[in-house]
């Protein structure tokens, strides 16, 4: 759809919960009709994710999903979206330093943290157009305004290791563990990160 050398887009970002009010109705379905037909080929997973589980993940509460929402002719297009929810970071195979780092004057093996569960770019912009960087950020933003009513210090993701080098260690998160692959790509190496939130 769009050239890979386009300018930044603009956008606005919407959690989908907040549009499936009957007022946001077209709204609601145009965004759900692209979600259906999102395309992210290099990860497998996303794009089944977008596809057909974030409803599910919606309807249950175990997570949030916001999407980017690009005008395009006249309609919009979802250019990427982050789905944020909770989860538990374990610490016991961080390095004593690691933890110290982390954790502070506070030793505990295990502690609650947010969760950016899924980050994605539509195959349809390019990086240029939409950085990893700038869904990240957003990402963070909502994160941080979660904490501001229900505390929270750590902000975990797990990745691949050149998507952890390339988007997430320049943003301030440190390797913690190896993580568990999703189930569809299981012969894919993954790790564990988290970020300070007070740093950011």
């Amino acid at each position: 759809m769009s050239a890979s050398g386009a300018s930044r887009i603009a956008y606005d970002v919407f959690a989908l919960a907040d549009i499936q009010q009957e007022k946001y109705q077209a709204l609601a379905d145009r965004v759900n009709e692209r979600m259906t037909q999102f395309k992210c080929e290099r990860s497998p997973h996303l794009q089944n994710f977008a596809r057909t589980s974030v409803r599910k993940y919606e309807a249950h509460g175990h997570s949030r999903t916001y999407v980017m929402i690009t005008a395009a002719d006249d309609t919009i297009d979802v250019a990427g979206f982050f789905t944020v929810g909770m989860t538990a970071l374990n610490f016991s195979q961080a390095s004593a330093t690691a933890r110290k780092k982390l954790m502070g004057d506070i030793s505990r093996e295990q502690t609650g943290a947010y969760s950016i569960a899924e980050l994605a770019r539509s195959d349809d912009f390019s990086s240029k157009q939409l950085p990893g960087s700038t869904i990240l950020d957003e990402a963070k933003e909502v994160i941080k305004r979660a904490r501001n009513y229900v505390a929270g210090r750590f902000l975990v993701v797990d990745a691949r290791p050149e998507v952890f080098e390339r988007l997430y260690r320049p943003a301030g998160f440190r390797q913690i563990d190896v993580a568990t692959p999703p189930r569809d790509m299981q012969d894919v190496e993954f790790i564990t990160a988290c970020a300070v939130i007070k740093d950011w």
